[in-house]
């Protein structure tokens, strides 16, 4: 038997681990000239690979990545707002026990595909013939939206329809002028309205833009915004300094930074309730991840497509998406692992 996968990100390289382990053979079909780009990128280059809310999650089997790393004697530690990260706070650590577990020959680099054919249940994909097929090719977050075609162009083929895909964990391009903010990088409280509603709040470091907003609470608050059915004039609430009282000052001038004093005094604004409209998110090309893709009807219990039993689907294809802070990673990782499990299991029940 033949597995092909297509992708070599988190969920294709522990999905890949797994048959190798089993001696199931397999392809790795990655667009790109190099395995595991987002995994490098991941956690400033640190690679925040779980988070302890996610222990009791029944949704993913996440002791099957926990006992891995831990087999191969990978330590983890936690900061205090629960993020997990290798002992090493490198993301290369992660990546090189991935690739140290897997058959390098095995990967074949700069092969985008773009149309997957089924002949007699079998798969032709850039003139291979294969038995089974992974689909973990990922999303179009930090992709132009021009190219989106090199990730999901194959599904056509198949038949597989997305949901609407959005861009997610990215900053908001706001209606207020934010120019002379730009650069400034401030810890505030940010709370999300939708039409005089709050939806959530955070506490965080804010990054501003000469056109918006971003930052990692930023980031949160657009997974949020895109989980809202209808927008009714979006906005953004931000208390800076939410612990310390300012109110007795008569001036703010030596007390915050420059360019927040200017921009307050020019329009005449009350530092603890900073408002800004949302007019949009950025672009895919300036997202983490995307909210949307194969739609979660289509796949059975075991991340088969319901259709066809011989295609697995995981990892950001999939209409998933979480917050930051190691969710999207380690849902995409232990995808992979529950995906080459099954697939050896059933392969066992066949033989």
């Amino acid at each position: 038997m033949l597995v092909g996968i297509v992708g070599g990100g988190a969920c294709g390289l522990s999905c890949a681990s797994v048959l190798e382990k089993y001696k199931i053979d397999y392809l790795i079909f990655e667009r790109s000239n190099k395995i595991g780009s987002k995994i490098l990128a991941s956690g400033n280059g640190r690679c925040n690979i779980f988070n302890k809310n996610l222990i009791d999650s029944k949704t993913f089997n996440y002791d099957l990545l926990l006992n891995f790393l831990k087999e191969n004697e990978c330590p983890l530690v936690v900061d205090d707002e629960g993020r997990y990260y290798p002992l090493s706070n490198s993301s290369k650590t992660i990546l090189d026990l991935f690739l140290s577990k897997i058959d390098k020959n095995k990967i074949i680099l700069n092969k985008p595909i773009l149309k997957i054919e089924k002949i007699n249940n079998k798969y032709k994909l850039a003139d291979k013939i294969v038995d089974k097929l992974v689909l973990a090719s990922g999303s179009v977050a930090n992709i132009i939206k021009d190219k989106q075609g090199v990730v999901y162009g194959y599904l056509k083929s198949l038949n597989i329809n997305l949901t609407k895909i959005k861009p997610s964990l990215c900053g908001f391009k706001t209606k207020e002028d934010t120019t002379l903010l730009k650069g400034l990088r401030i810890k505030g409280l940010v709370s999300l309205y939708n039409d005089n509603k709050l939806i959530v709040k955070e506490e965080g470091e804010i990054n501003f833009k000469e056109d918006g907003l971003s930052g990692i609470v930023i980031m949160n608050m657009s997974y949020y915004y895109n989980k809202l059915k209808e927008l009714k004039n979006p906005y953004l609430m931000i208390k800076i300094y939410p612990n310390y009282n300012l109110t007795n000052f008569k001036s703010l001038k030596y007390a915050i930074p420059t360019n927040l004093y200017n921009y307050i005094n020019k329009y005449k604004l009350n530092i603890y309730d900073l408002k800004f409209h949302i007019q949009s998110t950025y672009d895919y090309f300036n997202s983490q991840v995307i909210s949307g893709g194969v739609d979660l009807d289509l796949i059975d219990w075991d991340f088969s497509l319901k259709k066809d039993k011989n295609i697995y689907i995981g990892g950001e294809l999939l209409d998933y998406d979480f917050p930051c802070g190691g969710y999207n990673l380690s849902s995409a990782f232990s995808c992979g692992f529950m995906i080459g499990q099954n697939i050896y299991e059933k392969y066992q029940k066949c033989n």
